[in-house]
């Protein structure tokens, strides 16, 4: 854990390992423009689009839209503290709560959405790729998939660095797009249809939430550099605003132009969304390009770091060198290409499936993951442990599984997705709370779990943090 991150200019040469004192910089306002340029994205976009497509007047999408991303943005955003505080990657830090050899379990899962979030932005920005440079979709998501494991492999500061860039522009395309919409006799399309149905809104609250939560095991890796000093509510307000203006914007956009669009938009978004802005389709295209560039690169980058942690588990090393670093992304991209290739012809089904899915799966993990740093352990870990085998947080946490398991069988009964509707689902007409339910039953079986053991545990884990929070301050 002490190979050092060298100049700013510089590649970088850290994964999993924790970031000292001397290596720390940055502002959190660097944050905002990070998470707005990964949720102003053609995906988000999408996502807005599935509102309307699933049975919303685009009307009623915008306050589905707002409330989804209000809820799922605040729990999202609370991950963001534990950067600064901690210095080690999101998804590292399951070992406190599930132990050194359950984290897998999360891992997996969080390994899965990495390579499909990548999967599906490689799709979408192919087809920008391939309007611009007239060549197939295929091919165009090959060369993006070649761009977001370059700036993957740079690392940490030169995705900040390339986020400011993108999350201007795509702001200034979405907003024009809006303005066109909006502004044109278009807006008629919008304005008529007024009709509201409960469970599509309800579906569409759970869709927008969704989008957010699945960014859990993505948020501390990107403020992990952040000072120790760094304020956090700083933190948290400019990740939740960044992520929650960005994905708010994107999908309003998303759901006028399926109601526009309707076929034609379920067919080829990102040819729909460049047709909507004539002789500026270019500008269209190049936003599309360069914020799915950011988020893939974030997926690729995640997905390097969870896949490294799981190996290091298995293989009982923890040293992570430059070259297998470098590796290790080129893996999670070929794989994310491999899925996109063969997704690429039903993409939106696909698309509503995989989010529907994660959702289940990732409450009851984050539900977990903020009720032990937040309540538990109240943001005090011994971090040097959590790089140990046989350390104080054991190798299986058999009350965080239970907690886990228990949430994710009780949402059984409240599914609603294309594989299985559960009968309470089916009740209400298809509506979608199941998320709502993984996270209460989760983060509240485990908060009962955890306090019955946690005084004679965190006391010795208080002491040894407390040691080695004076080495690390005299590094």
């Amino acid at each position: 854990m002490s190979t050092p991150t060298v100049g700013p200019k510089t590649m970088e040469l850290r994964s999993i390992d924790w970031i000292p004192p001397r290596e720390r910089h940055g502002s959190p306002v660097s944050l905002f423009f990070l998470w707005f340029a990964a949720n102003s994205s053609i995906t988000a976009l999408v996502t807005g689009g599935l509102f309307v497509l699933l049975g919303n007047s685009a009307l009623w999408s915008i306050p589905a839209i707002i409330v989804g991303n209000l809820i799922g943005g605040f729990i999202t955003a609370l991950h963001s503290a534990q950067g600064p505080q901690l210095g080690v990657p999101q998804m590292i830090q399951s070992r406190a709560q599930f132990g050194y050899y359950g984290a897998i379990l999360p891992l997996v899962l969080a390994l899965i959405i990495y390579i499909g979030f990548y999967a599906t932005g490689l799709v979408l920005g192919g087809q920008a790729l391939a309007t611009l440079l007239h060549i197939s979709v295929k091919a165009g998501a090959v060369i993006f998939a070649l761009f977001s494991t370059v700036l993957a492999i740079a690392g940490y500061k030169w995705i900040h660095k390339f986020s400011h860039a993108a999350s201007v522009l795509s702001g200034v395309v979405f907003v024009i797009l809006l303005v066109i919409v909006l502004g044109g006799p278009m807006r008629h399309q919008i304005t008529a249809d007024t009709s509201f149905a409960l469970a599509p809104f309800i579906l569409g609250i759970s869709l927008s939430a969704s989008w957010q939560l699945t960014f859990g095991p993505y948020i501390a890796d990107y403020s992990r550099y952040l000072p120790e000093t760094t304020s956090q509510r700083s933190t948290i307000g400019w990740t939740f605003a960044g992520s929650f203006i960005g994905a708010t914007l994107a999908m309003i956009v998303g759901a006028f132009a399926a109601q526009i669009g309707g076929q034609a938009f379920s067919d080829h978004q990102v040819g729909f969304l460049s047709g909507l802005a004539g002789t500026f389709f270019w500008l269209v295209l190049l936003a599309v390009v360069v914020g799915k560039l950011t988020g893939n690169t974030l997926s690729s980058y995640g997905g390097f770091m969870s896949l490294a942690t799981i190996v290091t588990a298995v293989a009982r090393h923890e040293v992570i060198k430059p070259r297998a670093r470098s590796i290790y992304v080129l893996i999670i991209s070929a794989f994310a290409v491999v899925i996109a290739l063969l997704a690429s012809d039903n993409f939106v089904a696909v698309f509503t499936d995989f989010l529907m899915f994660l959702l289940y799966f990732m409450t009851p993990w984050s539900a977990i993951n903020l009720v032990d740093y937040y309540l538990i352990r109240h943001k005090k870990y011994d971090v040097e442990a959590l790089f140990q085998r046989n350390g104080p947080y054991g190798t299986v946490n058999k009350g965080a599984f239970v907690a886990y398991f228990a949430a994710v069988l009780i949402q059984i009964p409240f599914m609603n997705s294309s594989l299985y509707v559960g009968p309470i689902a089916d009740l209400f007409g298809g509506a979608e709370i199941a998320w709502i339910i993984g996270l209460v039953v989760a983060g509240g079986i485990y908060l009962a779990i955890a306090k019955k053991s946690a005084a004679g545990r965190d006391s010795a884990a208080d002491d040894r943090s407390a040691n080695h929070q004076q080495e690390r301050n005299a590094l």
